[in-house]
């Protein structure tokens, strides 16, 4: 499968960390945001203090609250070593690469917002949630942020993994895979997904180890249209095996298949499966440090990314997309490192994660490969739809710096209409049986 759905663990092994004190918890929502952000904003005041975020409003499409925000300053491959402590190490490839490259930078909006139950789940969590299966899966949480105050790299990832992403959520998606000229092919899926955990209905026991079901069928172009994947991703997959069907139109049957990941490759090889949704591991393969926290700039607010005022053309440019249409802030931001442990197979050999301390968002992956040279970057777009309210990172750029090309996921300008949020079914209904229907369906 080659899904942006398939989910991870994490890890090495690891011993059972404890639960953080009730003192440590109450800073939740006082000193620390609902979910575990540092509520202050920093020295200078270039990071402002969060104030709850987006309130929760209507917003129709094409809305960006910030649309009247100026740049502060734009940075380009002639002066981009004064903020080199502040980039990652791929934008600072980019700008070696490419000598039109430039990151517009904004004032920083700190507009992460969720549900009050969401938050009340995080909460709790933090006196009662602890790592299980040496890191691979853990207890004992339903919903919300399971380590909103973290302890080691394992728990930061997890905060990404099984972030809010409402009950569910069905719709189409597009992915633009360019060549250094900039022309690209179009592919085109459509998906119906529903969570287990974080639906305000799961409780520990009915939870069951699950934490999403899925159905994705591919459109376009003609060569891969009509196949369709079915999924059952669980938590702790050490415990037990993702399932994994596929229809395939040429015999007209469902089958069962094996999990496929790490660095299986996608897109023309220009990405990975384990970099699906920035990252979806498993992480077994790797070492894991974290190294903390730093201000850093990095994409943020990007509602002209998703704006249906804009065509995939007009995003798509040679060797990188346009950025006219980026959106930059300086945020704060938890760095983890990932080193390939020794006896294992990978084409990536390290890996510099950069996760929002807001929304616990992977936004940035700097990757090396297995002869230590810089070779891929991978940066992820976030907005927020206050109307829900979710924090998504749906239009990921995965760039190759070797080959310069790259690959556009999570593409939706140019749908009839955004995907939908909050939609759901029950477990039943994501069955081989109902993939070959979902599969044969005109969508």
């Amino acid at each position: 499968m080659k899904r942006a759905l398939a989910i991870a663990l994490l890890a090495l092994p690891v011993p059972l960390w404890a639960k953080v004190s009730a003192e440590e918890a109450a800073r939740l929502g006082t000193v620390l945001t609902p979910i575990g952000a540092e509520k202050a904003g920093n020295k200078d005041g270039t990071i402002p203090p969060w104030t709850g975020g987006l309130p929760q409003k209507d917003m129709p499409r094409g809305s960006n609250p910030y649309a009247g925000d100026k740049p502060l300053y734009v940075i380009t491959a002639q002066n981009y070593k004064q903020y080199a402590d502040r980039l990652a190490q791929g934008y600072q490839a980019l700008f070696q690469t490419f000598p039109d490259y430039k990151m517009i930078v904004y004032p920083s909006r700190r507009s992460a917002s969720y549900p009050q139950w969401f938050y009340d789940a995080t909460r709790k969590n933090a006196t009662a949630v602890a790592l299980t299966d040496n890191g691979y899966g853990f207890c004992c949480a339903a919903q919300g942020y399971p380590f909103p105050i973290p302890k080691n790299g394992t728990e930061v990832m997890w905060n990404h993994i099984m972030r809010y992403n409402t009950k569910g959520y069905r719709g189409y998606i597009a992915s633009a895979e360019t060549q250094p000229d900039g022309s690209y092919i179009l592919e085109r899926e459509y998906l119906e997904l529903t969570y287990v955990y974080n639906n305000p209905k799961t409780t520990l026991a009915t939870l069951n180890n699950q934490n999403l079901y899925a159905m994705v069928k591919t459109l376009s172009p003609p060569n891969k249209a009509g196949t369709a994947d079915l999924l059952h991703v669980p938590i702790d997959r050490i415990k037990e095996q993702t399932g994994v069907w596929e229809y395939n139109p040429a015999l007209g049957r469902v089958r069962r298949i094996g999990e496929v990941g790490y660095d299986n490759p996608l897109f023309d090889g220009l990405m990975t499966h384990d970099q699906l949704d920035m990252f979806n591991g498993p992480f077994d393969r790797y070492t894991v440090k974290l190294l903390g926290k730093r201000e850093m700039i990095v994409p943020y607010n990007d509602y002209r990314l998703y704006s249906d005022q804009v065509k995939y053309r007009d995003i798509v440019h040679p060797g990188h997309i346009n950025q006219d249409l980026a959106r930059y802030e300086l945020h704060r931001v938890w760095v983890m490192e990932a080193d390939l442990r020794p006896g294992f197979s990978h084409i990536y050999k390290k890996r510099i994660f950069y996760l929002d301390e807001d929304s616990w968002l992977v936004l940035g992956e700097d990757i090396y490969d297995n002869r230590d040279q810089f070779w891929r970057f991978s940066e992820a777009h976030p907005i927020c739809f206050a109307n829900v309210p979710v924090v998504v990172n749906g239009v990921q750029v995965h760039y190759d710096l070797q080959s310069r090309r790259y690959v556009v996921v999570g593409l939706t300008n140019e749908e009839p209409k955004l995907i939908e949020y909050d939609w759901e079914q029950a477990p039943s209904y994501f069955s081989p049986q109902q993939l070959q229907k979902f599969a044969t369906a005109g969508k």
